[in-house]
C-alpha cells in the first residue's frame, strides 16, 4: 500500500527512496507555526521510484482554459513527458482565481471528478463562465503499510511534512547533524597548533 503526498513547491533535492516521512500539525505561538517532537507521526518510507519531480516539464506545469466544465488533461506537453495525471492527487484546480478542493471539507460535496482512462476532468456544475487553471503537483509515494492513523494529529492538506534520512547511510537524528573531532600529536618534539577550521554546508532542511 502507498499514500501519495502532493506539493505545490518543488520537493527537497535530498529526498531519496527509503527516507522516512513524518508529519505533524502546527499551531501558532509567538508569531510562529510550531509543533513538538512528541507530536511527530511516522507515515513510512519513500517508495522506490516514488518521487515525481516533474523534471521534464519545468515551466509547463499549468493548463489554462477560458471557461467550461469538461477538460482534456492529455495531449501536449504533459503526454509527451509522461506527466498526464493518474489521479486527482496529481493536480490542483483553480476556478476564477479560487483554489477548489476535490471534495468540499464542509459540505462533502464533490466539486470535480477525473477519469484517468480518457484524461477528462469534469466539474460538478452545469455551467462555468470562469477561467479554469489546472496545475500539476509534485508528488511522493510513501509506503503506509505500517501506518496507523492516530486520533490526533490528523493527516490533512494543512499538515507539515518532513523526512529523515536513512540511518544506514546517514548518521543523524531529527534534531540535526553533528561532528566530533579529536586532535592527537604522537611526535616527541614540541609542536604548536595555531589554528583549526572546518567547512560545513546544509545537506537538507
Amino acid at each position: 500500500m502507498a499514500i501519495k503526498l502532493s506539493f505545490e513547491e518543488k520537493i527537497n533535492v535530498s529526498v531519496k527512496p527509503g527516507d522516512l516521512v513524518y508529519y505533524t500539525n502546527t499551531s501558532a505561538l509567538g508569531g510562529y507555526e510550531v509543533s513538538g517532537l512528541s507530536d511527530l507521526v511516522l507515515i513510512g518510507p519513500v517508495q522506490a521510484n516514488g518521487i515525481n519531480r516533474r523534471s521534464l516539464l519545468e515551466t509547463y506545469l499549468e493548463k489554462k482554459y477560458d471557461q467550461g466544465i469538461s477538460f482534456d488533461l492529455g495531449g501536449y506537453p504533459w503526454q509527451a513527458s509522461g506527466d498526464v495525471p493518474q489521479d486527482t492527487k496529481d493536480f490542483s484546480v483553480t476556478i476564477g482565481g479560487v483554489l477548489i478542493p476535490e471534495i468540499d471539507p464542509v459540505t462533502s460535496t464533490v466539486n470535480y471528478t477525473y477519469n484517468p482512462v480518457n484524461s477528462m476532468l469534469n466539474l460538478s456544475i452545469s455551467i462555468n463562465p470562469n477561467p479554469v487553471e489546472v496545475k500539476l503537483l509534485y508528488t511522493i509515494l510513501v509506503d503506509d503499510s505500517s501506518f496507523v492513523p492516530p486520533v490526533s494529529p490528523v493527516l490533512n492538506d494543512q499538515s507539515f511534512i518532513m523526512f529523515k534520512k536513512n540511518e544506514k547511510v546517514n548518521s543523524n537524528g531529527l534534531k540535526g547533524y553533528y561532528a566530533e573531532v579529536k586532535f592527537e600529536n604522537n611526535s616527541n618534539e614540541k609542536a604548536e597548533l595555531f589554528a583549526t577550521s572546518s567547512e560545513m554546508r546544509e545537506s537538507s532542511k
